[in-house]
């Protein structure tokens, strides 16, 4: 196996670690695990990082946060 082929093995083995840490019970067929384990958790660290991102961008006044009706939060440009 290639280096890069062996990094992705084993960010991909981190990954599913991480999902089963919060989600001991679950169970998946392979490719089960590459649609929902893979590609979940990796939107939810996306997610963690665009909110780190906008809470940087927010406080050097490059975003404005605002809110509407319902509660949610949106972001735009000052």
């Amino acid at each position: 196996m290639n280096a890069n082929k062996q990094t992705n093995v084993m960010e991909a083995a981190k990954t599913i670690e991480r999902y089963l840490a919060v989600r001991p019970n679950a169970a998946e067929t392979v490719e089960g695990v590459a649609k929902w384990w893979l590609s979940r958790q990796r939107h939810d660290e996306s997610i963690e990082i665009a909110q780190q991102a906008l809470d940087y961008l927010e406080s050097r006044g490059q975003v404005v946060r605002f809110h509407l009706a319902g509660g949610r939060v949106m972001y735009r440009r000052v």
